[in-house]
């Protein structure tokens, strides 16, 4: 370890996961400095930026641990410089790109990763200037997270998305966004568009195991029909990882694209279609999608002894 690097911040996100999460975040602040390392707990994001930057800058700090889900690692993202190395303590509901990572709550797990783990620098995409680390939508599932953040209070379970869903079922039209991957001329539809960034969606779906957050290129999938109908069908082929053999599924991979707003039945932009990133609501449609390759170092597991 070098003797300059001898400082961790901790980035807590106290609305992250189902339980105290602050307890976790203390027993791995105790645990840090039991192993020789300066250790300060922030929950301020304009603070953690700043003493992140100041840190960095003076050359005496090795990581910045983001405590919390996927929403609060690509907050952390956009908000720290690309090489600044960044560990992942997980404590949030589905914590998909802890999971690819192969990063637990485990505050063993995490010691030995600020000591001995090695970097890695990882691609992210970017969505109207914004970036994110596993995955945006469109429409339907981006409607549902909207409705679930309107009514959090606290923690966010997989039993809050229940009522939203139910409510986005009852009302979402499912208009056919247009989108252009790369050079294309013409624009393509879908009813459902996912971009991955990394092999990983909630509930265990593996939607696109081809994504590769080192190839330079973002993993576009889609499902061409609409309605609740195709929707359970899809979940259904999703379950049984045969999605990828449906006529109406297509899969692309590209380095930028363009997601447009659909157009309503008098032929006007439609103003209210919304992607999520990682989780989190995004904004309304339309949309400029790239990737930025290598802007993201992660650190990786190390082994425990």
């Amino acid at each position: 370890m070098n003797s300059k690097d001898q400082h961790v911040i901790i980035a807590a996100n106290p609305k992250s996961g189902s339980g105290d999460s602050s307890v976790r975040v203390t027993q791995l602040r105790e645990a840090i400095v039991a192993k020789g390392l300066a250790c300060d707990v922030y929950d301020d994001l304009e603070t953690v930026r700043a003493r992140s930057v100041s840190g960095l800058q003076a050359g005496n700090l090795r990581a910045v641990v983001a405590a919390g889900g996927d929403g609060t690692a690509a907050v952390l993202a956009n908000l720290l410089p690309a090489e600044l190395p960044l560990l992942l303590f997980p404590m949030g509901t589905e914590n998909l790109l802890a999971k690819h990572m192969g990063l637990t709550a485990d505050v063993r797990q995490a010691c030995a990763a600020l000591l001995k783990g090695r970097s890695q620098a990882l691609d992210v995409g970017s969505a109207g200037g914004k970036i994110f680390l596993v995955v945006l939508s469109c429409g339907f599932d981006a409607r549902v997270v909207q409705l679930t953040h309107a009514r959090r209070t606290g923690h966010i379970t997989r039993w809050s998305y229940a009522q939203p869903v139910l409510q986005t079922m009852r009302e979402y039209r499912f208009p056919k966004i247009p989108f252009r991957a790369g050079g294309d001329a013409e624009p393509h539809t879908a009813a459902w568009l996912f971009v991955f960034n990394v092999p990983r969606y909630g509930a265990a779906l593996d939607f696109c195991p081809q994504a590769d957050p080192t190839d330079g290129l973002l993993d576009i999938c889609t499902f061409k029909n609409s309605g609740i109908t195709y929707g359970m069908a899809y979940l259904w082929r999703l379950w049984w990882r045969s999605h990828q053999r449906l006529t109406g599924f297509e899969h692309r991979r590209c380095s930028e694209m363009v997601i447009e707003a659909p157009l309503d039945q008098h032929g006007q932009p439609m103003q209210d279609v919304p992607y999520q990133l990682d989780g989190d609501p995004g904004g309304v449609l339309p949309l400029k999608v790239e990737v930025l390759r290598k802007r993201l170092t992660l650190l990786q597991p190390a082994e425990l002894t």
